[in-house]
């Protein structure tokens, strides 16, 4: 939990999610489509399967005759006279969105760290908006190349649909894109060490 947390700039961008998409070589994982509110950026996110259904329930407004974890977050911050402000999405690390819960107690900030694909769930359940900062989503988004084609940055593809287009590059004799893959491929696992320790 951090207090009075500064953004990395006031430039935020406003996101609704737009779609949910189930991939198609994993069913245990799901994509998060946001789309920027007032423009034509997009940013997938992935998701695991209970989360994904928590969003799909709230988008829907399906509610439950016992609470979920969600309606149970939420239920507590009631209780406890804490308002959930909004959901900041901060950081993008090894494939990985990072994300605050910015709530409210008796006039103070609060900005909790939460799993995006949970933070997501929050923010449709309670109605509240997601932002994220300017430059990570022009860094981050998918963009629309005309035709019905989109271009995706690296970044958000997970480790293994990289080492495929790693194998690709190398049978292709792209040898700078493979170098390119290799590098970022190492920095994911160096990172995953590191945060392992």
């Amino acid at each position: 939990m951090r207090r009075n947390t500064c953004y990395s700039s006031m430039n935020k961008v406003e996101l609704k999610v737009q779609d949910l998409l189930q991939k198609a070589s994993n069913d245990k994982f799901y994509i998060a489509l946001l789309r920027e509110r007032d423009g034509n950026r997009s940013l997938p996110i992935l998701v695991g399967l209970l989360e994904a259904q928590a969003i799909a329930m709230y988008m829907r407004e399906v509610s439950t005759e016992r609470p979920m974890l969600h309606d149970l977050l939420a239920g507590m911050a009631d209780a406890f006279a804490i308002s959930i402000r909004e959901v900041y999405i901060y950081k993008v690390k090894a494939g990985v969105f990072y994300s605050y819960l910015v709530c409210e107690q008796y006039g103070q900030t609060v900005n909790v760290d939460a799993r995006t694909s949970d933070a997501l769930a929050v923010a449709l359940h309670r109605r509240c908006p997601i932002y994220i900062d300017e430059d990570l989503l022009n860094a981050q988004c998918m963009r629309d190349e005309g035709g019905g084609a989109y271009s995706m940055p690296i970044t958000v593809m997970n480790t293994e649909v990289l080492r495929g287009v790693l194998q690709t590059a190398i049978e292709r004799e792209d040898y700078e894109l493979a170098a390119h893959l290799r590098d970022v491929i190492r920095e994911r696992e160096e990172s995953r060490e590191n945060d392992q320790l």
